[in-house]
């Protein structure tokens, strides 16, 4: 899916960019242990989860896991092999590019096979595969000396809204290894500049501040755009400037299509429960409908104050449109490419500064890669604890300070704020525990996470948005099309009915 090949993609640039500014075959498996028999472990000094928590493993069969390609990926490595050295248990890791990890593994979680053990999820995947993988309470239970309770000690470590993206019908399928909310940039400086704002209040009556709704991006975005020779904090620009950079190709936008509908309060379909909880349906509102309609009418309206060229978009254009100093605002773009882009801009606007808000309106679309544990995995054991580690604080530092990646720990993020100056990893840490407690009430009535046809779903709507906003279709047929096809999707992949509002 789009947004794993655009982290993977981040990843390696990320560790490239900041670097140079300073900055298998399986075995005939051992006899499991019994319930109750798991031995004692040794307790970590301050109490946390790490490597010398894990308990002796009897199973000793080598296990297999996906690693996704690229450079930021590759700190991971060390870590399996600690685990390796620690368990007597051999990872065959095979490095996957992101964009193949789908395709390989539902083929071998359908069919039984048990080739991967420990499973790479995408977020909007958790639902469609739960019925392949462990529940980890039931693994916690099976394998930890303190069972289920010591697991969810451990999760009051992580933020509420993505493990909320890692859940099946409320059951924990399994655990974030590294996140990718949105987010929304400004250039900071321009922003702070007197005369940008003198002139700003002057001609809308308000002050400039990062927009937080649709009117604020609009007029900002059109307040922004200049052309060659005009003033840009009261010096002649030597090229064009764009109010805001945009992905509108057939790759990125519908995730910035979710978080206008999320804005608004809508999503692309209603999830309905029953008064125990459970969902007894799925519902296209006329609410649903006219939402989609104004998001992509709002979205097309502002790529009048973008570069032409941004209906081909991909995040890479939208890193360097405002690295390069082209672009003003990104409304929404992956908070994870944050110290990409201030490389870039590091370089061709030294004095240039990036702010790192919510997209407009407060809800950005949230999501992570996760590891879950196959049901038909011939040691469980092993890959449950591996999973453990490579989600603990240890392995989330190295994510983070190392791979260029947001783990999902919260505890991490607040050291490192603690540690680092503000800028900029202090200020992305900051931004992910806020985004995180903001997202949380909402996550786990949305749609993608809720239906086991989201992943079919996500990837048909990447391509049909593109095509509204390129003209290629008019938005009352988009709709259209988007509305019968997830009824057809949902109604072939799922077992939780669905139906449109007439």
């Amino acid at each position: 899916m789009k947004r794993s090949m655009l982290l993977a993609a981040c990843g390696v640039l990320i560790m490239v960019l900041v670097a140079t500014a300073g900055c298998g075959g399986k075995g005939k498996p051992e006899a499991e242990k019994k319930e109750g028999t798991a031995p004692q472990t040794v307790q970590t000094q301050g109490g946390r989860f790490g490597l010398d928590q894990i308990p002796e493993i009897r199973n000793k069969q080598p296990i297999t896991m996906v690693l996704e390609t690229g450079e930021g990926y590759s700190k991971m490595l060390p870590a399996i092999e600690k685990f390796t050295a620690k368990t007597g248990v051999k990872v065959n890791v095979e490095r996957v590019a992101s964009s193949g990890v789908y395709a390989k593994e539902n083929v071998e979680l359908k069919a039984g096979t048990g080739y991967y053990d420990l499973v790479y999820v995408e977020t909007s995947w958790t639902t469609e595969w739960s019925d392949y993988l462990y529940k980890l309470n039931e693994l916690a239970d099976k394998y930890d000396p303190g069972g289920r309770q010591a697991l969810q000690k451990e999760l009051e470590n992580m933020a509420p809204s993505i493990l909320a993206c890692g859940q099946a019908y409320g059951e924990q399928m399994v655990l974030p290894f590294y996140t990718f909310d949105m987010c929304m940039w400004v250039r900071q400086d321009v922003y702070d500049d007197p005369t940008e704002q003198a002139n700003f209040k002057q001609k809308y009556g308000y002050d400039l501040k990062p927009p937080t709704n649709e009117k604020e991006l609009r007029d900002q975005a059109e307040f922004f755009t200049r052309k060659k020779g005009e003033l840009l904090k009261g010096k002649p620009l030597d090229h064009d400037v764009f109010g805001v950079s945009m992905q509108a190709g057939a790759y990125q936008c519908n995730d910035e299509t979710t978080a206008r509908l999320w804005a608004m309060g809508q999503d692309w379909v209603t999830v309905v429960r029953d008064e125990a909880g459970k969902v007894k349906e799925f519902v296209i509102t006329k609410q649903n409908k006219e939402a989609l309609k104004k998001a992509l009418s709002d979205y097309k309206e502002l790529l009048k104050y973008d570069a032409p060229s941004a209906t081909t978009a991909n995040f890479d254009f939208v890193v360097a449109q405002l690295g390069n100093g082209n672009a003003i605002i990104v409304p929404t773009i992956w908070a994870n490419c944050t110290v990409w882009a201030d490389s870039v801009l590091k370089t061709k606007v030294p004095e240039g500064r990036i702010g790192v808000y919510p997209s407009p309106g407060g809800r950005p679309y949230t999501g992570a890669w996760s590891y879950g544990v196959a049901k038909a995995s011939k040691n469980p054991e092993a890959a449950y604890w591996l999973l453990r580690y490579l989600t603990s604080y240890e392995c989330g530092r190295v994510i983070f300070k190392e791979g260029g990646m947001i783990p999902a720990r919260i505890d991490v993020l607040s050291d490192v704020l603690k540690e680092e100056p503000r800028y900029p990893y202090g200020m992305l840490a900051e931004y992910h525990i806020n985004i995180w407690k903001q997202m949380a009430p909402y996550i786990r009535n949305y749609f993608y996470f809720n239906t086991k046809a989201g992943g079919k779903v996500y990837d048909m709507q990447i391509y049909a948005v593109a095509k509204a906003l390129t003209g290629e279709k008019s938005i009352d047929e988009t709709v259209d099309y988007i509305t019968q096809q997830t009824l057809d999707l949902v109604s072939k992949f799922d077992t939780v009915p669905i139906r449109e509002e007439k």
